[in-house]
């Protein structure tokens, strides 16, 4: 991990399980992106520091939480900014954190749960130790079905190494139940045969 990463990851994990207490909210979250790669076992470089983030209320439908949160955020010396996506875009709702100087900068973007196979994924996050602090990281399985869902080509990229790994906590029975229940099992398959192509 780039060291500039591990306070600002740090402080991150901080703000956000004090934004839940301040706000009297149920909110859940754990990292994905690259540095949940990483954490799996696959060596991924990467200066971005990403989060699938839930909660009770959901920002998606209330705005008035979307305000307090950012609000809170900028009283603890960080930006807040939230994108909203159009109709049909992938990824609604986008909450985008810019630390303090002190800590680098360093941004963080924070997709926002909208389906129910992501609320499900951040309920069965695995508590990680990273430089003494225990972050909540996804599961590989549902990492996985994240980069199959997002569908870039590093994601494909990232799900064949993660595939390669073969993590204990990978259960292929499981992942391919779920990705075919949730519409991603062809292009599982597709990643399942590329890594077979190469060997």
């Amino acid at each position: 991990m780039d060291p500039r990463l591990a306070p600002a990851l740090r402080e991150l994990n901080r703000l956000l399980a004090a934004a839940a207490v301040d706000l009297n909210a149920q909110l859940r979250f754990a990292l994905l992106g690259g540095l949940a790669v990483s954490t799996w076992g696959v060596m991924r470089a990467t200066q971005d520091i990403d989060f699938l983030a839930d909660s009770d209320p959901s920002p998606i439908q209330n705005l008035a939480f979307r305000d307090k949160l950012a609000k809170f955020i900028e009283r603890q010396n960080s930006r807040a900014d939230w994108r909203v996506g159009d109709y049909d875009d992938p990824i609604p709702l986008l909450l985008k954190i810019e630390l303090p100087a002190a800590l680098g900068s360093v941004g963080a973007d924070i997709l926002w749960a909208h389906k129910r196979w992501q609320r499900e994924a951040l309920v069965r996050a695995v508590g990680v130790e990273v430089n003494g602090d225990n972050i909540p990281v996804l599961h590989p399985e549902d990492l996985i079905l994240t980069k199959l869902d997002a569908g870039g080509p590093q994601d494909l990229l990232d799900v064949e190494e993660l595939l390669s790994v073969a993590h204990p906590q990978l259960n292929m029975t499981r992942l391919k139940e779920t990705a075919a229940r949730i519409r991603l099992g062809k292009v599982l398959e597709k990643c399942l045969r590329d890594i077979s192509g190469k060997k």
